[in-house]
């Protein structure tokens, strides 16, 4: 690829990452959140492979590091959908009427929403990458 391409991605990607973040951490107050957060993340290693190759991204992120990263979110999210269910109104009792506590625990959802979406859109990513076109 060219070299200014490269550049362009060297400075672009940690800022496309950032704005993904920003996108998953303020999705419980604002439009956008898991989905887009996390497809925004995803399209920043997309761009990366385009510009240095599919082996030089996964030198940075292994998809063994995403399959790990995939199976932890879910299981936090499986604890969090639980506690809500069981212990949150003994534990945490701030439910008032018309009050809103920065969305309650809908930004962790969030979280770890965005991050299973940002893995699992990465391995689709890898695997179209890996396909030899014939």
């Amino acid at each position: 690829m060219n070299v200014i391409i490269r550049t362009a991605t060297k400075v672009m990607f940690p800022i496309i990452i950032l704005f993904g973040i920003y996108v998953i951490v303020h999705g419980h107050t604002t439009p956008g959140g898991t989905f887009s957060g996390g497809s925004v993340m995803a399209g920043a290693f997309v761009i990366y492979t385009l510009a240095y190759g599919i082996e030089k991204t996964e030198k940075e992120l292994k998809q063994t590091v995403i399959d790990v990263l995939k199976s932890i979110a879910g299981f936090v999210l499986i604890m969090l959908i639980l506690f809500e269910f069981f212990l949150r109104a003994a534990l945490v009792p701030t439910e008032r009427i018309f009050s809103l506590w920065s969305g309650s625990s809908l930004m962790f959802f969030n979280v770890v929403g965005g991050i299973m979406v940002f893995t699992g859109l990465l391995m689709i990513w890898y695997t179209v990458a890996k396909t030899d076109v014939e």
